[in-house]
């Protein structure tokens, strides 16, 4: 309850019945991230609270995550850089016919609605400190790819309006992000941009095209980075030859008047030098507003562009961990504002499980409360304490309970299984809290 008093306690709904209503419904659905509204909610009166609470026109997605920015902003503070990592993602409620306010998402006839989030990380191990911004969107079948565009502008211009003037923001997107107005947008806001080129751009000077400065771009070195399992593709360590060169983008036709000075970038170039049999090797293009001078800088931005798959991360937990795709709640606005509330909680479970990685040997009361770490000790130790009536009296570390929560949702910490995900992670959680649930009701036997 303390975290979601942290995160939530600041959100101005007009009503300060509201915001504590936001802080236990968030409390609640961290405590069950996987059960529907009712099971999560524990009692009849209080799933008839979150529903009117989800209805109430005073309550907004903006207001939802309002108190969470503040939080976000606060964790923010005293970096002298913080990555602002974006991405889009769409809802399908195609099966729930009868939801309003549902436009196309896709080929055929899904219906659903698409977020557009942005995930502050830390730039030294790529811990997610929270969320930035988020914007909702239906189509109505008349949009533009350039209107729906203007959605990575606009998050940029949100994200200045709250990050520390001390602190430099780096936007970081993905191919879809590698548009004009983005990088002349920043330019002209002071802000700065990575991301992965998906265009062959007209450039000024001695290159044509980019296509040409990519194919004269000097060797700088090589760097190795650890790529994540994808699919049946086991994660690994790859060594990837760096290249890097200075260009300046001339300014497309359709934005002349809007941007008429061209665009001084840096594209990095990350190849794969000798992929594993029977996979895609990588190649990444990434273009930045800011300079690369050296192997070490070069490899600062490859980092960095790792770190984007956070946000691909957080989504994959909003929407298979907490399964907000399963909501039934019969319009679009309320739907959204669950899905903000869901947002906290899943960037909570996501923060936990790279908060254990970058801080280890921390005491697991940082993120877990007493009632918590002891009951966790009882799941997992019933034989001893059956023999010893006895449990610790000192917290076991950070790591340490977070593998043992995973072992709870069925991570088997073997020797070669590294790091616990965040699926086996919200598992092991909804687990854990039955059992705190149990050791609470016996104190009244």
């Amino acid at each position: 309850m303390l975290w979601a008093t942290k995160e939530c306690g600041r959100a101005e709904l007009g009503d300060a019945r509201l915001t504590q209503r936001l802080v236990r419904l968030t409390a609640s659905l961290s405590e069950n991230p996987e059960s529907s509204v009712p099971v999560a909610a524990g009692s009849w009166a209080s799933t008839k609270g979150a529903y009117r609470f989800f209805d109430n026109a005073r309550v907004g997605p903006q207001r939802v995550l309002r108190s969470h920015r503040l939080a976000t902003v606060d964790r923010i503070k005293g970096r002298p850089i913080v990555l602002a990592v974006q991405d889009t993602t769409g809802f399908n409620f195609s099966t729930h016919r009868m939801t309003e306010g549902l436009g196309p998402i896709g080929p055929e006839y899904a219906q659903g609605f698409f977020l557009h989030s942005c995930l502050a990380v830390d730039t030294t191990k790529g811990t997610p400190l929270g969320l930035l911004w988020q914007q909702f969107w239906a189509r109505d079948g008349q949009e533009t790819g350039q209107k729906e565009s203007a959605r990575w502008v606009n998050t940029m211009r949100e994200v200045e309006k709250v990050v520390p003037d001390q602190t430099r923001v780096v936007m970081v997107g993905d191919r879809e992000s590698d548009l004009f107005p983005l990088f002349g947008a920043a330019i002209a806001d002071g802000c700065d941009v990575l991301v992965r080129a998906t265009h062959n751009r007209k450039l000024e000077g001695e290159d044509p095209d980019l296509a040409r400065a990519v194919a004269s771009a000097p060797k700088l070195g090589e760097y190795t980075i650890d790529v994540p399992r994808k699919g049946n593709l086991s994660a690994r360590q790859t060594t990837l030859a760096l290249h890097a060169k200075r260009v300046t983008l001339r300014t497309p036709d359709v934005y002349r008047g809007q941007y008429n000075e061209p665009v001084a970038i840096t594209v990095v170039c990350a190849y794969e030098i000798d992929p594993p049999t029977g996979s895609q090797p990588i190649g990444w293009v990434l273009l930045t507003t800011l300079p690369v001078a050296d192997a070490a800088e070069a490899a600062t931005m490859v980092r960095w562009y790792t770190y984007r798959w956070r946000i691909e991360r957080f989504h994959f937990t909003l929407k298979s961990g907490c399964q907000v795709e399963d909501l039934q709640l019969e319009t679009r606005r309320r739907l959204e504002n669950a899905i903000a509330v869901y947002s906290i909680v899943a960037w909570r479970l996501l923060w936990l499980t790279y908060e254990a990685r970058e801080n280890p040997d921390a005491p697991c009361t940082t993120v877990l409360s007493d009632d918590e770490w002891k009951s966790l000790y009882l799941a997992l130790n019933r034989k001893n304490i059956v023999k010893t009536h006895n449990v610790p009296t000192e917290p076991p570390t950070l790591q340490t309970a977070i593998i043992q929560i995973a072992r709870l949702g069925g991570f088997l910490a073997r020797k070669g299984d590294g790091d616990p995900g965040v699926k086996a992670l919200w598992r092991g959680f909804r687990r854990l809290q039955d059992y705190v649930l149990i050791r609470q009701a016996a104190r009244f036997i």
